[in-house]
């Protein structure tokens, strides 16, 4: 998103990837790669540069305020802090501006403010060989998961949503049980996060139904244009639902107890010897211990 933010502000491809530091076939493949997930043309490509579609210039209004908000956050946060170095990189694939760890890592800027903090996206499979690489010092995600190699601590939790056709008989419904959804199909990605989906899904669903999931090699954003399309809903948790996009709703879905809740935690590698990490571990840990009830 964010050469896509750049080609958008220099208004021209080889521009951008001069800015950039990349080679314009890189960031025409990647700007081509994030028109296919998304499914929409986000330029017009013209012999004097680019200019964006009104698709385009919905989305690139989103993505702008998403990823520099919190970064211009950090940066005025920054002009407080106290002397500290080294550098921090986050990897998410949600909004990480979001709940205690935004409240953290305000904190955590404002007391050290020599630490360069650099924000990763990418989908939960990417995220994790990230981590394991050691190109990602930590990483937020959502969602329960098995990696006995990681350390984690839970952050927060969250309800869950399902995306909705606007033109869907349950649109009006102010909630939805899992019950009302045994006959719909599931929309999830063939990568990142799809296969927990599938079996968070599967299990939420009253016994003795099978789920019917339809997986595409789509993005987050190319899977909600599959839903306003009428291909079928989508599971989220909250924290995803704060765009909007045509001809989706969002809902939050549940049972009769309330709305299913969804944990979002941060994993990181016991093994990476970071001091920037383990000092925003202990401020993480330090606001944990602040919540109340």
């Amino acid at each position: 998103m964010s050469l896509a933010i750049l080609v958008a502000r220099t208004g021209s491809i080889r521009l951008a990837a001069r800015e950039a530091r990349r080679t314009v076939s890189a960031v025409s493949r990647s700007i081509r790669a994030l028109e296919d997930g998304l499914g929409v043309s986000l330029f017009e490509r013209r012999p004097s540069g680019v200019k964006l579609t009104a698709a385009g210039d919905e989305f690139l209004v989103e993505a702008t305020r998403v990823l520099g908000g919190l970064q211009s956050a950090v940066l005025r946060a920054r002009e407080a802090g106290s002397a500290a170095t080294g550098r921090l990189v986050i990897g998410t694939y949600f909004s990480a501006s979001i709940g205690r760890f935004r409240e953290a890592l305000m904190r955590f800027v404002e007391q050290n403010q020599g630490v360069e903090i650099w924000l990763r996206e990418g989908s939960r499979d990417e995220l994790l060989l990230t981590l394991r690489r050691g190109e990602v010092d930590l990483a937020l995600l959502l969602g329960p998961m098995d990696e006995a190699a990681l350390d984690r601590l839970a952050l927060w939790q969250e309800a869950g949503m399902v995306a909705l056709p606007e033109r869907h008989p349950l649109a009006d419904a102010d909630f939805i049980r899992w019950r009302d959804l045994v006959d719909e199909t599931f929309i999830v990605t063939s990568r990142g996060s799809g296969p927990e989906a599938r079996i968070t899904v599967q299990g939420l669903l009253p016994p003795g139904t099978t789920a019917r999931f339809a997986a595409h090699d789509v993005s987050r954003e190319g899977m909600f244009n599959l839903v306003g399309a009428g291909f079928g809903v989508a599971v989220l948790a909250e924290s995803a639902s704060g765009a909007s996009y045509p001809g989706v709703v969002f809902r939050p879905v549940g049972d009769e107890t309330g709305p299913t809740m969804v944990e979002a935690a941060a994993y990181w590698d016991p093994k990476r010897d970071n001091p920037a990490l383990r000092r925003f571990l202990a401020q993480l840990r330090a606001t944990q211990g602040s919540r109340g009830g």
